[in-house]
């Protein structure tokens, strides 16, 4: 029974949805199919289950055992129940969505409309009437705000064409303003989502679409009438550069703690995920910038008192590895460890031996020069690819720096895993990554030290491969080579 559609959703509803469910499948005008009977019996069985736990599952044979008692099973009569409890699912949860707080423009809305179709003008020009004076009051002129101030112009406009009294401009004017402020936010919404995906990945832009992004403009009314469109439009700009500037991301950054209260957390939350993303592209790009760093972990401080960082109060194990590495890079340790101690509870995914949060704590060893310690921290191993991989580069980064005599054996072990396990696990971006990791740190750790030339020659070398994993790390020591 766990397959179908009924139990699939079943298992994903709250307490007060599923008591909400039982009270309308009491009810004829919900419940009215030909097994009405059967309905409320079948999802009190099912509602009743923990779907989450394999040793509670139930097959048909025993619910049909319970709802037709003494009687034979019938292929196919249970699934007609099913189907029909479904639906009041289904109903429920449209209904329950629907009256939501948050949703009261389009109730009223929805109900003018059908003054309108009984012929109850006057009523409906109060509601409409009514309707205005809730965007009115509304506080972020967002999404939601510019698509139902979009519908309401719209419905002024054709009450006005019904009752033409062949004079006035019939709301033309403010329609037209309506719609070309919500085609302009939820546009440039879009062409952000695109820009940065290929970023991030090998994305091939149609020439169509090349086209569009170089011609975007959006006119100086809509940016000042919405701080979210001017923010979003901000973004686009910084997506739109090559390398987007550090004083830039930076002045973003001081708008919107200053105009903040113009914002509503979602968008403000998911403006300040494109920060925090162009922010890791500057530095992929310029390794050696420091302002960015610092910008970066401001960022993640501010998030993280907001909770933006987190998802239904927990931090995935990226982000977790993200905010400490950056805080290590900067030398900011002391905060580094108070946010690895106080966040490790709160992490998706976590084993019993917390082998996400030693990786984490073997990190900050590694950037505190306790290179021993930080080998004892060290997983062996790690369900996340990411950190598989991050574990495996800081071992032998720590055997490089303890000059072990074990590093060679090690770097050959991780030529390996790469030649052979990495195809399973990793892309073929990933693994040239790392590839070029293992060749070059190969390189530095064969080399005589105290030898300029060729020092200078792998500085050289590793300028020119900035894709390689641990690329900072990396030209670091090829340019200690030459003080031995």
């Amino acid at each position: 029974m766990e397959q179908s559609q009924l139990i699939e959703l079943i298992s994903t509803l709250n307490p007060s949805e599923r008591e909400l469910i039982i009270q309308f499948a009491s009810l004829p005008s919900f419940n009215g199919g030909k097994m009405r009977a059967h309905v409320l019996p079948l999802l009190i069985i099912c509602l009743s289950q923990k779907w989450a736990d394999l040793d509670q599952k139930i097959d048909k044979q025993s619910v049909f055992a319970t709802l037709f008692p003494n009687q034979k099973f019938v292929e196919g009569r249970l699934e007609k129940i099913m189907v029909e409890a479904h639906k009041v699912v289904r109903t429920t949860l449209i209904v329950n969505h629907y009256f939501r707080n948050d949703n009261e423009f389009h109730q009223g809305f929805d109900f003018a409309e059908i003054t309108r179709t009984k012929g109850l003008n006057t009523r409906y020009q109060q509601l409409l009437a009514r309707l205005q004076k809730l965007q009115d009051d509304v506080l972020y002129k967002n999404e939601r705000y510019f698509r139902q101030q979009a519908l309401l112009e719209n419905a002024i406009h054709e009450s006005e064409c019904y009752h033409n009294q062949k004079k006035g401009d019939l709301n033309v004017p403010n329609v037209l303003h309506a719609v070309e402020g919500n085609y302009h936010l939820n546009r440039i919404a879009v062409l952000n989502r695109i820009l940065l995906q290929q970023k991030f990945s090998k994305v091939e832009v149609p020439d169509d679409l090349k086209r569009q992004i170089e011609e975007t403009f959006i006119p100086v009314k809509f940016l000042e009438e919405s701080s979210v469109l001017s923010a979003n439009y901000a973004i686009f700009n910084l997506l739109n550069k090559d390398t987007p500037e550090p004083s830039d991301i930076r002045s973003l950054f001081d708008l919107l703690k200053l105009h903040e209260e113009e914002f509503d957390q979602e968008t403000l939350q998911e403006i300040y995920t494109y920060l925090r993303n162009i922010c890791i592209l500057v530095i992929s790009s310029d390794f050696e910038n420091v302002e960015i760093e610092y910008t970066l972990l401001e960022l993640y401080k501010d998030n993280l008192f907001r909770g933006y960082l987190h998802y239904e109060g927990k931090l995935h194990p990226s982000r977790y590895w993200a905010v400490s590495s950056n805080a290590i890079r900067v030398k900011e340790f002391e905060w580094a460890l108070e946010f690895i101690e106080k966040y490790k509870f709160e992490l998706i995914g976590e084993n019993e031996t917390h082998d996400i949060y030693r990786l984490n704590f073997a990190n900050y060893l590694f950037g505190k020069w306790k290179y021993s310690e930080c080998l004892d921290f060290i997983p062996a191993s790690s369900p996340f690819v990411d950190y598989l991989l991050a574990g495996k580069r800081l071992e032998l980064k720590a055997y490089y720096e303890l000059q072990s005599e074990l590093l060679t054996y090690k770097l050959e072990a991780f030529k390996v895993f790469l030649s052979r396990t990495s195809p399973k696990l990793l892309s073929e971006t990933q693994k040239q990554m790392h590839v070029e990791f293992a060749n070059l740190l190969t390189q530095i750790s064969t080399s005589i030290k105290g030898d300029p030339k060729r020092s200078e020659l792998l500085t050289k070398r590793i300028q020119e491969k900035k894709q390689a994993a641990e690329w900072r790390w990396l030209l670091e020591k090829a340019k200690a080579l030459k003080d031995g």
